[in-house]
């Protein structure tokens, strides 16, 4: 419950703001968690282990940088957001409208990353294309989306979500199975967050972060 009271102070716009604009947006060196973050998931994609039909991204929030290298390697991607207003922000970016928060910096940096020459707008293109459906979704429920997802994804993605609205390691861990279970067998799950982290900031609300060790994701 408290959880979710914080939740209804969250303001995208603002949140957008605090974490992907400069100067927490720079890309000039790996020390910071931007180009940290892109640089993992460009390089497990590249890989070419996990890849099929379905993504799914549990708690896309308002961004889309955790899907531009996972955009190349399946035909479809599903987004998923707690709350209404992320998944409208999520919708003005896939319908390209006016006024959309500009991810055109991170698109370039990730072609520029991949390494294969590509131009920046292809895989915008390619992205919201592939971005066929944003649906709600809560963790803390056995069915996360209220029904089977349909059919199974074939990998499943997370991006700092859980730790940020588990109250506790053990909810984070129930979470963890929850969303599990919209993955197929022999599915590939994969987890980008902080460990230690207590907060974070979007606009007026600053929010709660379980802090996990290393060792509580992996039991989880």
């Amino acid at each position: 419950a408290a959880l979710r009271e914080g939740y209804e102070r969250f303001d995208p716009r603002a949140y957008l703001r605090n974490n992907y604009l400069p100067p927490r947006a720079d890309f000039s060196s790996e020390e910071f968690v931007v180009p940290w973050k892109l640089r993992c998931l460009a390089e497990t994609f590249a890989s070419g282990e996990i890849r099929g039909r379905t993504l799914i991204d549990v708690g896309s929030g308002p961004t889309i940088y955790q899907l531009l290298s996972a955009c190349d390697h399946f035909e479809e991607i599903v987004a998923t957001d707690y709350l209404a207003v992320n998944r409208e922000e999520l919708g003005r970016w896939a319908r390209g409208e006016p006024g959309a928060f500009d991810w055109s910096p991170f698109i370039q940096h990730v072609c520029k990353i991949e390494g294969r020459g590509e131009p920046w707008q292809d895989k915008e293109r390619r992205l919201r294309e592939r971005l066929r459906r944003i649906l709600p979704i809560d963790v803390h429920r056995p069915d996360p989306l209220g029904c089977p997802l349909s059919p199974p994804a074939d990998a499943l993605l997370s991006a700092f979500c859980l730790e940020a609205v588990s109250p506790d390691r053990a909810a984070f861990a129930r979470a963890l199975l929850h969303v599990g279970s919209l993955l197929r067998p022999g599915g590939h799950a994969l987890l980008l967050g902080a460990l230690g982290e207590s907060f974070y900031l979007a606009g007026p609300a600053r929010l709660p972060v379980v802090p996990l060790a290393l060792s509580d994701v992996r039991a989880a």
